[in-house]
Order: structure tokens, then sequence, then C-alpha cells
């Protein structure tokens, strides 16, 4: 009995072998399986979620304007930067007591130089309902401060919408004032420092770039009205000077979230002898 003991060990062992070996290809088939299961799971929870994404993005952008939300200006989006291909149609002009009255209904008439379809609404106070009402226009993204004869009583309440106002993607311009640039360091947290230097002005070819400003001359002339530039290094980092001579900037843009904030040095205070300082205007506006 022995040696058939043996023989029939012999014999069963490769049997058990294969057999071990059907027992470990099934459970690793197994495993892939349950891991392909896995995987289509999570593709199909990343597409339903993707689409409920994309339904609720159309749900906003096709809400009533009768919504909560409707017509804030922390809701507006800025059309595309730096569309050379048309003016923009609408502008805010600030006709305030504190604002030179001469100088802004020439700047109105220059605005519209060239551009007659451009339709004007005047700002005329920094009052908090009505600036905040003005702020919340949806087709409106460029305000035009023109000089001051006085500071402007500006509350915390006006400075923080006008903040909201260009953090929304919308563009300030201010123009040729000392005091503009204190309510600029008031209102933005800049450190703008005056200076003064005889022109030309020359461009900043490496700055301009990518800006309506890089279409304008390489030179602007000493005009025959005031400047009231600023040094080149008080500008923040953000920002870039468009064109400058010695150091003082007269012409410069900064980039405040998704806004901008343009200073223009000249005041505009005369029609006669301005070259081509409209062509800046235009520019400034278009950021």
């Amino acid at each position: 009995q022995l040696p058939w003991a043996r023989f029939r060990n012999a014999m069963s062992a490769p049997y058990a072998a294969v057999a071990s070996m059907e027992t470990e290809t099934t459970g690793t088939s197994r495993r892939a399986f349950y891991a392909k299961c896995a995987l289509m799971a999570t593709i199909a929870t990343a597409v339903v979620v993707g689409s409920v994404l994309v339904v609720a993005d159309r749900h906003e952008e096709a809400a009533p304007m009768g919504s909560s939300l409707a017509g804030a200006y922390y809701a507006v989006t800025k059309p595309p930067a730096f569309n050379f291909n048309r003016f923009i149609s609408n502008a805010w002009f600030y006709s305030g007591r504190s604002a030179d009255g001469n100088e802004e209904g020439f700047l109105e008439k220059l605005a519209r130089r060239h551009h007659y379809k451009l339709q004007i609404h005047h700002l005329e106070t920094f009052k908090d309902n009505e600036f905040r009402a003005a702020l919340f226009s949806e087709n409106i993204h460029c305000i035009v401060f023109p000089p001051l004869i006085h500071f402007p009583g500006i509350s915390e309440l006006a400075k923080k919408d006008l903040r909201g106002y260009v953090s929304a993607g919308n563009n300030v311009v201010f123009v040729g004032s000392y005091e503009w640039l204190s309510v600029m360091n008031d209102v933005f947290g800049f450190q703008l420092m005056s200076d003064y230097k005889d022109g030309p002005y020359y461009r900043n070819d490496r700055t301009v770039k990518g800006t309506p400003f890089q279409w304008s001359m390489s030179r602007l002339e000493q005009p025959d009205g005031a400047i009231y530039s600023v040094k080149v290094d008080s500008i923040p980092m953000d920002g870039s000077c468009m064109f400058d001579t010695m150091g003082a900037c007269v012409v410069f843009y900064v980039k405040y979230n998704l806004g901008t904030v343009v200073y223009i040095a000249f005041d505009y205070d005369t029609p006669y002898g301005i070259g081509h300082w409209g062509q800046i205007l235009h520019a400034g506006m278009m950021m």
C-alpha cells in the first residue's frame, strides 16, 4: 500500500496546483472588476456634478432683473478688455459742485470727438444713495472725473462702493488735479506723490503693449494747460506708467482687482494747443 499512496500523492499534486492557480486568477479578476466599477462610478459622478454646475450658471445668467442681485455692481462683468474695434458706448462724467464746470464741458466734447454715439451720463453727487444707484448701472463701465476746484466730500460708504465698482472689472479715469491724487490715495490706498517736469513726455513702449495706449503717438508735447504729474517711483507695483520724462509720469494706470484706475495729468483747461492729448483721453476711457 505504501507505493500506491506515493503514486496517488504524486498524481494529485498537479491538480492541486492548478486549482490553486484558478483560485488566485478568480480573485484577481474580481479585484479588477471592482476597480473598473469604481472608476466608472467616479466618472459618472463627475459628469453629473458638471452638468448641475452648467445648469446653475445658465440659470444665474438668465435671472430676471427683479432678482436681489440684478444690477448690483459686484455682479457686473467687464466687456472684453481693450476692444480696439469699437469705442465705449456709455460713460459717467462727474459734474458735482466740486468739479470745474468749464473743463467738464470741454472734456465731454473732447470725449465725443470722432465718437458721436457716446452716451454721457452725469454723476452729480457722492451722496451715498445716489452714488450707489449710479454704480449699479450694468451698461456703464467707465467713470470720468474732471479736474476739481476743491475737495469733494466722500463718505466711507461711497469709498467702499467705488472700490467695489472698480474691483468688479470697471474703469475710472481721474483727470489732471492734485486733489484727485489725494482722493486716489484715500480711496484705493495708493501712496502717490506729486512731481513736475517740463515736456515733452515719451511713450514707454514696454508698458503700453496690450493697452489702447500702444496706438498713441510716441511723444506728447507740453500742452498750454497745467500738468499735475506724479513720481514714477510712487506708482503702485500693479501700475504702469504710459508716458513720462525724467521720473515724472503724466499718464498711468493701476490694475485694481478686475478693474483699472487711470490717471491723466493734463487738466484740459484750454481747447488750444492740446496736441494729441485728446487721443490720450480716449485711450484712458477704453481701459
